[in-house]
């Protein structure tokens, strides 16, 4: 009863009447606005959205009624019979404007034409309440000082090579010891007699073949190719450095691909960052 009290107050004063229910004031040619409107000096024919009016109470015989046009919701336009009393025009001929014509063609042409009019005021709709979530906690870091370094080589490798040798060969003769024994043995034989001549002829044999044995012997030098082998330290970079820390009291062991400055950085469980 409140509203249609209102409605019945705007129509006697000559403000269009709302169709809506909101509680302030908002005129014709401001976006909100629904109600009557006249389009009289617009620029472009209003787009409809019935090509013909629609009358609810005819007018009585002989009274002829112009048409008026209105910018209401959709669905009051479905349900004109329900509406129409609302806009006090339940016996006119009404024609219903198109959202769009009214938001880009007349509202342009309102504000051109009326200079001045008075500001909608502003409805504040409450800000939406969102669930906030505390961002994760971030991780604690610590730096620790190194107690020592220990760079680790490679594998020692084997380097061989092959090199030229000279032999020595000093075998005795063999041949000439038989012949300066046959040769001894003979000389022997020809001294003294009896049991002396045995005792010669071996001695003889003996002297002999110690004699031939050195005949055309001695030392004999050669050249031989000989392997050679040796075993030395890797000399290229390090592969690992083995470092050592402390952290809460405990001893902490990590190989690293680099050498660490003089502090690490580790979690809360001491291990090394990554």
């Amino acid at each position: 009863m409140k509203r249609l009290l209102c409605l019945t107050v705007a129509a006697l004063a000559g403000t269009p009447a709302f169709a809506n229910d909101v509680a302030v004031s908002i005129s014709a040619g401001q976006p909100g606005f629904y109600g009557r409107i006249d389009v009289g000096g617009v620029p472009q024919p209003p787009r409809l959205v019935y090509a013909q009016p629609i009358v609810i109470e005819p007018a009585p015989v002989g009274v002829p009624q112009q048409p008026i046009y209105l910018r209401v919701p959709p669905g009051h336009a479905k349900n004109w019979a329900k509406h129409c009393a609302q806009y006090h025009a339940c016996g006119q001929p009404v024609y219903f404007v198109q959202d769009g014509w009214y938001n880009g063609v007349y509202v342009p042409y309102y504000r051109h034409a009326h200079r001045g009019y008075a500001a909608p005021i502003a409805v504040v709709e409450p800000a939406p309440v969102y669930a906030y979530a505390p961002p994760p906690p971030q991780p604690r870091y610590y730096q620790v000082p190194v107690t020592s370094v220990r760079a680790v080589m490679g594998a020692p490798e084997q380097r061989c090579w092959v090199e030229r040798q000279q032999v020595v060969d000093s075998s005795p003769n063999v041949p000439g010891a038989i012949v300066g024994a046959v040769i001894g043995g003979v000389l022997g034989h020809q001294v003294g007699g009896g049991r002396g001549r045995d005792v010669a002829t071996a001695g003889g044999a003996v002297a002999g073949a110690a004699i031939g044995a050195n005949v055309n012997g001695g030392k004999q030098v050669y050249g031989q190719d000989v392997q050679r082998c040796t075993t030395v330290q890797n000399s290229g970079p390090p592969d690992y450095w083995d470092v050592t820390y402390n952290f809460r009291g405990v001893q902490h062991r990590v190989q690293l691909g680099a050498p660490p400055a003089q502090t690490i950085t580790v979690d809360e469980t001491g291990a090394p960052r990554a």
